[in-house]
């Protein structure tokens, strides 16, 4: 059932062979599994699976439309902001593929899906050896960690190694053993919903209805374009869960496209991943910035279920796409390749920004605001200047000050607020990977600050509830969205310079005053309060 590529689709990694047993098994030492972990969180970090940059390549030509249509499918004519969000994210790709600054800042949860073969034996440590791989990736590459453990129920801190890691690890047949590799972002993570269904909704336009509304909610706040995948039934709900993380991953590509009446095996449906498609077109979010190409490729999973349950679980793989499958076997170890040229892909002529006007982010914060609030929502930009980046634990603090009656800090009021996390800066780099968190997280913190006059412009991604956007247009104020899944392109071309200025303890949450030049942005929240993606979604 697991789709596992060809041959052709790995290399061999200078790894010691296991060693063979009796009856055809093999014997796998810790020591492989670390090294192996490593070196596929790694190169995830950095590298993207090849048909998922051609798929965003084939934005830029829809004419190449995709013979094969279960990878991708660029059937519609994308918009001049779709072609631009997906340059420029080739250009991130092929910044990441040097190695030196992650695809995304977001570097992610290190998640490893696992299946051993019965003839298969280890020492038993293998989930500890793959998690210590892990942590080694992280800590050799400065990526960040973004992994919180709680103290009690209520309280918690970060782990400061990215651990701990999620291991799932099953039973299989055979002599091999097969492993996938993947970093899960919070943004796209954020986006799986699951729902126990009534059988009603068996009926095309029910269903259809349902997973327009689910398409629909998506937004831009988990980096479009995206991988959607639905997974219908299941015997219960966290096998439905399952099953989605492995359609997302592309190991369930091989299912049976039909099922035999009676039988029990899952089946793959081309006809519903089209409708995926042509519903998440219609939303006209695109590629983040408006347009058609919200959407790459799309899974549509049907599973057995008990006759009254009926589980619904829908999910996103971002534009930063990081995965990789291994095998190990007799013959040796084996990783996935990944894309190791996607400069290959950027078209000759860059497309620019439509439009696009200079706004300096220097001016005194209710000037700047008065200026982006003469502008409408849907208007580009290119902007320049200094912010304070604060994201949520920061923001948890500032509600405190206020609770507790003592002032808010001075860059609240003096500079627009960038809701962002970024990697650790790599020696002679001014800044890690950096690019925008998700607006809506720090949605319920606005009132309360701009009715001070603080946070007058904030800058994320994705949309914002409609209690924050009255917030900041009652203000004053505006919210601007760059392009999320850019991290790696921004902290070479845009970040001039970074340092931490309060609160330091947070790690990656840490204040940092960031020095930007010309990064691209668009006016979501404009100064009458409407919303670009609000307005979207009420479209006809």
């Amino acid at each position: 059932m697991l789709s596992f590529g060809e041959s052709a689709d790995y290399e061999r990694l200078e790894l010691p062979a296991p060693e063979p047993t009796g009856s055809g098994g093999i014997a796998v030492p810790s020591s492989t599994l670390e090294s192996l972990a490593e070196r596929a969180f790694s190169d995830i970090a950095f590298f993207m699976p090849i048909e998922h940059v051609e798929a965003i390549a084939a934005l830029l030509d829809p004419a190449s439309g995709s013979t094969g249509a279960d990878r991708f499918v660029a059937r519609h004519e994308a918009s001049d902001a779709d072609r631009f969000v997906a340059t420029q994210l080739l250009r991130n790709a092929a910044i990441a593929a040097e190695g030196l600054l992650p695809v995304c800042q977001d570097t992610g949860t290190a998640i490893a899906y696992g299946w051993k073969g019965s003839l298969v034996s280890t020492d038993g440590k293998d989930e500890s050896a793959i998690a210590s791989g892990a942590a080694r990736a992280y800590a050799a590459h400065l990526l960040r960690k973004s992994q919180l453990a709680p103290s009690s129920f209520l309280e918690e801190s970060n782990t400061k190694d990215n651990l701990p890691a999620l291991v799932d690890l099953r039973q299989a047949a055979g002599s091999e053993y097969r492993l996938c590799f993947g970093a899960k972002g919070g943004g796209s993570a954020n986006k799986t919903a699951l729902t126990m269904e009534s059988p009603a909704i068996l009926e095309p336009s029910a269903l259809e209805a349902r997973l327009s509304e689910r398409v629909a909610a998506l937004g831009a706040s988990a980096c479009p374009p995206y991988r959607i995948s639905a997974v219908l039934g299941g015997s219960s709900p966290d096998q439905a869960l399952y099953v989605l993380a492995l359609a997302g991953l592309g190991l369930l590509d091989g299912l049976p496209r039909s099922g035999a009446r009676g039988g029990t095996g899952p089946l793959r449906d081309p006809e519903w991943e089209r409708k995926l498609l042509e519903i998440a077109a219609s939303t006209g979010v695109g590629a983040q910035f408006g347009g058609r190409g919200l959407a790459l490729d799309a899974r549509a999973i049907r599973l057995t279920r008990h006759a009254a349950s009926l589980p619904l679980a829908t999910g996103v793989c971002c534009s930063a796409h990081r995965k990789a499958r291994a095998i190990v076997s007799r013959e040796g170890v084996f990783l996935e390749k990944l894309e190791r040229d996607p400069g290959r892909f950027i078209p000759a002529s860059l497309p620019v920004l439509p439009d696009a006007r200079k706004v300096s982010l220097d001016l005194p914060q209710r000037e700047l605001g008065r200026l982006l609030g003469s502008m409408r929502s849907g208007d580009f930009i290119l902007i320049s200047g200094t912010v304070a980046t604060a994201r949520d634990a920061a923001h948890a603090r500032f509600r405190r000050l206020v609770e507790e009656g003592r002032p808010l800090p001075g860059y609240l009021f003096e500079h627009p607020v960038f809701y962002a996390g970024p990697t650790e800066a790599a020696p002679g780099m001014a800044s890690g990977s950096f690019g925008p968190t998700t607006a809506g997280r720090m949605d319920a913190y606005m009132p309360l600050l701009t009715s001070r006059g603080a946070s007058l412009v904030s800058i994320a991604k994705g949309g914002r509830s409609k209690a924050a956007a009255e917030a900041i247009a009652g203000a004053g104020g505006a919210y601007l969205a760059c392009i999320g899944g850019a991290a790696a392109l921004a902290a070479r071309e845009h970040v001039v310079s970074s340092e931490i200025v309060d609160y330091a303890d947070l790690g990656m949450e840490a204040v940092r005053r960031v020095v930007l030049r010309d990064l691209p942005a668009m006016i979501v929240v404009d100064g009458s309060g409407r919303d670009f993606y609000a307005e979207l979604s009420r479209r006809p």
